[in-house]
């Protein structure tokens, strides 16, 4: 693994057939497209991708659905790996459900999301709870660009 400035946590993987597919926060996506965005407007900055669930979580159908408590509680260890491998000196946390299961771990209350976004420290590191970009993409697509600067904003002033 890489060492990065930055850490994208996403909440799970993505149902996929070809490998390329399974890279986390892919380009294909909404919520790759934007992330991409946003790291090409941040220079001098490495950037990592993860999730916090590491395989697509399916119902009988084999449909995606969002991850259990359970399964969230199971990958976390690895995530923890991940922190200190990449040694990230901010995470950013893609919406409510990774934000506040995250949060919760490290023994911090998930905020009420706003484009001011609030930074926890823990053991030297910034985690930041911020909106997921696919919600920004399908419900707040006109505050797109308000979203882009305020999460750019949250990285500047973390990483410098």
């Amino acid at each position: 693994m890489k060492n990065a400035n930055v850490m994208w946590v996403g909440l799970s993987a993505k149902k996929a057939t070809d490998a390329k597919d399974f890279v986390p926060l892919n380009i294909n996506t909404n919520t790759g497209k934007l992330v991409a965005e946003i790291e090409a407007q941040c220079h001098d900055i490495n950037f990592y991708k993860t999730n916090l669930v590491k395989f697509p979580p399916l119902d009988s159908k084999g449909k995606l659905r969002y991850p259990t408590l359970k399964e969230c509680a199971l990958c976390y260890p690895k995530l923890q790996i991940e922190f200190q491998s990449v040694n990230p000196r901010v995470v950013l946390l893609l919406g409510n459900k990774t934000a506040t299961f995250v949060l919760r771990q490290l023994g911090f209350q998930m905020p009420k999301l706003s484009y001011k976004y609030q930074f926890f420290k823990y053991a030297k590191r910034w985690y930041v709870p911020i909106h997921h970009p696919s919600y920004i993409m399908v419900y707040k697509r006109k505050e797109k660009d308000q979203y882009i600067i305020a999460v750019k904003t949250a990285i500047e002033q973390l990483v410098s």
